[in-house]
């Protein structure tokens, strides 16, 4: 069952991460690939797919493309690309890249390249450095280190982490991960939208806190369900690159935030020992995702190897029939109802797949080319990044 922290504690958590990430020495300086901060936000990887989108239409590039497979840049933007655990490559950070005006080169601009390593889910959640500041020991709250990491990186508040746990009441938590992020979302979306443009934008600020009062998911009506789940579908459907998170850090891509909350989920159950108290990964940590019963190393592993993990652990928890959960039957059948099919609008037939690759490069590329301002009628890369993308989602299909 995952450690909560208690509702009192809630706001001596917020009050000590911000005085440790204020505080001068709480952290070491971040050096090298391996500890470094989050790149600042920015719109670096929609920048290089519309530059590239343009080049393509400017030029008769034949069967040239200035776009890359998604095994070319992780060969270029990590060390080691066979491995889950694997840091950043050391050229990101030292400065040793040719410059090149060749339309098939990577960019040149070190900021740029560790944005899009971000964006693509190839950066870590390490204590310190990309997620919050160094600490010793548990944080307020029983909110672990092992736990906080992934939360962080997630940009989920704790009360939101909660809240989805307390009205799931069950250890579904690849769907109560999706819960928190959908209420995340809506909170950012009335922060976010003036109040006399709520009901014109469909932000319901009533529906954030009829859910926060409930109880118990029984007091949550399907209405309000229904909403949360279309708000996560609109979130998963829209590729937002770069954006601003909690205290203007970059978010990350939604798949990879869902995937960091389930990981923080299960990272709280009794027995997880995959890492070492600093948030590096223990010899007798999981190397494949998929292997269920042997834990990876949330916090050490790549954002993209924790969204396999978390796939591959939502396929066999919906698998499951509801009655292993804990909670109460009648709950977990409401939430299995309302988040099992949530997917992005453009994931058409192949549903599964598609969720599978929705971070790989191909994919992304073609959901930032939907847009582009370029007419489609005389946008032929525009059709060749789909192309790609639908190759690529089909020959999982043929496996």
């Amino acid at each position: 069952m995952p450690v909560v922290p208690n509702p009192g504690a809630r706001w001596r958590v917020c009050v000590v991460l911000a005085c440790l990430a204020a505080s001068p020495g709480s952290a070491a300086t971040p050096t090298g690939a391996r500890f470094h901060r989050p790149p600042p936000p920015g719109n670096e990887y929609a920048a290089w797919t519309m530059r590239s989108l343009a080049l393509m239409n400017a030029y008769d590039l034949g069967d040239v493309s200035p776009f890359h497979p998604d095994a070319e840049w992780t060969r270029e933007y990590l060390a080691d690309p066979s491995s889950i655990y694997s840091d950043l490559h050391p050229r990101l950070f030292s400065g040793n890249r040719a410059e090149s005006a060749d339309a098939t080169a990577f960019p040149d601009s070190k900021r740029t390249a560790r944005a899009i390593a971000w964006d693509l889910g190839l950066d870590k959640a390490l204590p310190g450095y990309q997620t919050l500041p160094d600490y010793p020991g548990p944080t307020p709250g029983n909110l672990t280190l092992a736990v906080a990491a992934n939360l962080d990186k997630s940009g989920v508040a704790p009360i939101y982490y909660e809240k989805a746990y307390a009205l799931g009441g069950n250890d579904l938590f690849t769907l109560n991960a999706e819960f928190a992020v959908a209420l995340q979302t809506l909170h950012d979306w009335v922060e976010a939208t003036p109040w006399a443009d709520r009901e014109a934008f469909g932000v319901d600020e009533d529906a954030l806190r009829r859910v926060m009062s409930a109880r118990s998911l029984d007091d949550v009506s399907d209405h309000d369900l229904v909403y949360l789940a279309d708000i996560l579908r609109a979130e998963l459907s829209a590729r937002s690159t770069g954006d601003a998170a909690a205290g203007a850090r970059r978010a990350l891509p939604a798949p990879l935030r869902i995937a960091r909350v389930a990981a923080a989920y299960r990272a709280s159950n009794a027995g997880y020992a995959a890492c070492h108290s600093d948030g590096s990964r223990k010899d007798t940590a999981g190397s494949l995702p998929e292997d269920l019963a042997r834990p990876i190393c949330f916090s050490d592993a790549t954002d993209r190897a924790v969204y396999r993990w978390y796939r591959s652990m939502r396929r066999h928890q919906l698998a499951q029939p509801p009655e292993p959960f804990h909670g109460d039957f009648g709950q977990v059948a409401r939430l299995i109802d309302h988040f099992a099919d949530v997917r992005p609008a453009w994931a058409g037939a192949y549903t599964n797949e598609a969720l599978d690759w929705s971070n790989h490069a191909e994919v992304v590329e073609a959901q930032l080319a939907l847009d582009s301002p370029v007419p489609r009628d005389a946008d032929t890369g525009f059709y060749r990044l789909v192309e790609r993308t639908n190759l690529l989602i089909c020959r999982t299909t043929t496996r």
